[in-house]
């Protein structure tokens, strides 16, 4: 099964029995999780991406799907809590580059960091960020790595994390971490 695929089996498992409120997509790529996403939160999705063409595939998906409550915003994820001031129940990341777009316009591992930091202020206790990196290209590589170290400064008091690569990985296999915040 795709990491993608497993990352929404988690949230959908997660939140089966914990209502999922408020979400953000902070990579909205080609609309996938946002969509995913707003099928499952009961009040607002946001999401963010700076590339225009993936707000605009986004926007295409949400209006195909007759979806109402999503907040398409044109911005970095590191902007997230200027625009949003809402306690958040899930958040997902989707690192690396637009598929079938520019290789060259992707995360990056600062930006990225902060949006980590800030969605781990915004996450409510019970909360999940689903983070998946891109290790086989090379801004992905530089990135995973700065997860992995920020990862390592976590308050395991507070967090419980969870990571799942494929079954045969290879160094530059996709890695897709499951961040819980604990009900503390």
């Amino acid at each position: 099964m795709a990491l993608t695929h497993q990352a929404h089996q988690a949230i959908r498992t997660h939140f089966q029995n914990r209502p999922l409120d408020y979400a953000v997509d902070a990579t909205c790529g080609n609309g996938h999780d946002t969509v995913f996403l707003a099928s499952l939160a009961r009040k607002q999705v946001w999401g963010f991406d700076v590339q225009s063409g993936a707000i605009e595939a986004t926007r295409t998906k949400l209006t195909a799907a007759n979806i109402q409550h999503v907040n398409l915003i044109h911005a970095g994820h590191e902007t997230m809590q200027q625009h949003i001031d809402q306690p958040i129940d899930c958040i997902m990341f989707n690192l690396g580059y637009l598929p079938r777009s520019d290789k060259t316009i992707t995360t990056e591992a600062d930006s990225s960091l902060l949006a980590l930091n800030q969605s781990t202020k915004m996450l409510n206790p019970g909360g999940l960020i689903s983070l998946l990196c891109y290790p086989g290209h090379d801004a992905g590589a530089v990135e995973t790595h700065a997860v992995q170290s920020w990862l390592s400064t976590l308050d395991l008091q507070q967090w419980c994390c969870q990571q799942l690569t494929a079954r045969e990985p290879k160094p530059t296999s996709p890695i897709l971490y499951l961040l819980y915040k604990n009900d503390v």
